[in-house]
């Protein structure tokens, strides 16, 4: 009898520790609070605190430079409580309307309204900031050591140890070191414009294959290098100012 008893103790004390069905863990939210909250960037979002909390209003989500549209999913915790996303209705568990990004930060209002015999009892505002990170393409005037060029197409595919130019104070006369050897290899602009020679007297070259027959002439492989959106866009002689 004694080991019976003991034994149903010990499967209640197991029961205690597992933690409560999702039932009762909304069932045990005010009628004002979100259940949950999802968005449609998972692949590129990041949310910050990272996993929503229902207690938790303020919530910071960004996303890759190139995320043009956003959607949110809130799941309330009560069937009679309504969500408005910057004041347009929102059905529980659906997406809300498009939210449109731009290269400026932008407020989400998320709000839940409960309601008890139509009358509203309770309010609760979420709020999301929404933000692009910056792009991770190389948009910049680098200059380097064009160790390896390939031509297909007409097309020129770059290989430079790219060096660090630094300018002394209260002038623009500047100089460069190359602390690492690392290359970055990019595809020319089917426009791109190149120039070998020297800075003082550069000569136009045709073209990609113009450029490959001369850019050696000088006695310098060194060039400042032109990038816009991982492309390279132009090519020209270098020389400290």
């Amino acid at each position: 009898m004694k080991k019976g008893i003991a034994s149903l103790m010990f499967a209640l004390l197991l029961l205690s520790l597992l933690p409560l069905s999702s039932g009762q863990a909304t069932s045990a939210l005010p009628p004002d609070r979100l259940v949950s909250l999802s968005h449609n960037a998972p692949n590129t979002g990041i949310m910050m605190p990272a996993r929503f909390d229902p207690w938790q209003n303020t919530y910071l989500l960004t996303v890759a430079h190139w995320v043009s549209r956003i959607t949110f999913e809130p799941v309330t915790s009560s069937p009679s409580s309504l969500v408005t996303v910057n004041g347009q209705p929102v059905a529980s568990g659906q997406k809300s309307q498009i939210i449109n990004m731009t290269d400026k930060p932008q407020e989400v209002q998320i709000v839940v309204s409960a309601y008890e015999g139509g009358v509203l009892t309770a309010q609760n505002t979420y709020t999301v900031y929404l933000q692009r990170r910056p792009s991770e393409y190389r948009t910049r005037v680098s200059a380097g050591y064009i160790t390896q060029m390939d031509l297909k197409g007409g097309i020129a595919t770059i290989s430079a140890d790219l060096v660090t130019v630094t300018f002394q104070g209260q002038s623009n006369r500047s100089t460069f070191y190359n602390d690492t050897v690392y290359l970055y290899k990019y595809d020319t602009s089917p426009n791109c414009l190149f120039y070998y020679g020297t800075k003082q007297n550069p000569v136009r070259a045709y073209d990609a294959q113009d450029f490959y027959n001369n850019y050696l002439l000088a006695g310098s492989n060194l060039y400042y290098l032109v990038y816009i959106e991982n492309e390279i866009v132009a090519v020209m002689p270098y020389a400290a100012d």
